[in-house]
């Protein structure tokens, strides 16, 4: 492995790992199988309604897995069900406000655990960090543009709602 991926990895990954208890948590709480969280990172990546199909082939699940996945989605109110305009067989699903919902306070787990390490910095390391994420996120920004995962998605901007 390129030294300087493990490193990036190595340097990030306490971090992440500070916050997946949050995130299990979280994911618990809205007694999400990882599959439906899938589900709702992948409608709120694309922003538009997909068919049944189309979530099953980008998560990897069988169709009937993905139906019986998304029948329970609705049911909770995560996701909403519709034909679609053009061929009344297929059925579009969309992300609810209860699933965004969902992904946000599952985000919230992800950035209680970075201010629980920045909070810890003294002056001088968090200025060295601060110039230190603005080239990465420069970077990324850079390299991913265009991403779902890009910076400024509502669960990883600074800007998000606590």
């Amino acid at each position: 492995m390129d030294p300087l991926a493990a490193g990036l990895i190595g340097a990030i990954f306490p971090i992440i790992k500070d916050g997946q208890t949050g995130v299990v948590s979280a994911m618990a709480g809205f007694d999400l199988t990882f599959s439906q969280f899938r589900i709702l990172f992948v409608l709120d990546s694309e922003g538009v309604d997909l068919a049944v199909n189309e979530l099953a082939e980008r998560i990897s699940l069988s169709l009937p897995a993905a139906g019986r996945a998304i029948d329970a989605m609705v049911k909770a109110g995560l996701v909403s069900r519709r034909e679609d305009d053009s061929d009344r067989r297929v059925k579009r699903i969309a992300l609810a406000a209860a699933g965004s919902d969902a992904l946000e306070k599952i985000g919230n787990s992800r950035r209680q655990a970075a201010e629980r390490f920045v909070n810890k910095l003294n002056d001088e390391e968090r200025a060295a960090l601060t110039a230190a994420v603005a080239t990465l996120s420069g970077l990324t920004n850079k390299y991913f543009a265009g991403s779902p995962w890009a910076v400024g998605k509502p669960y990883c901007s600074p800007d998000s709602p606590k």
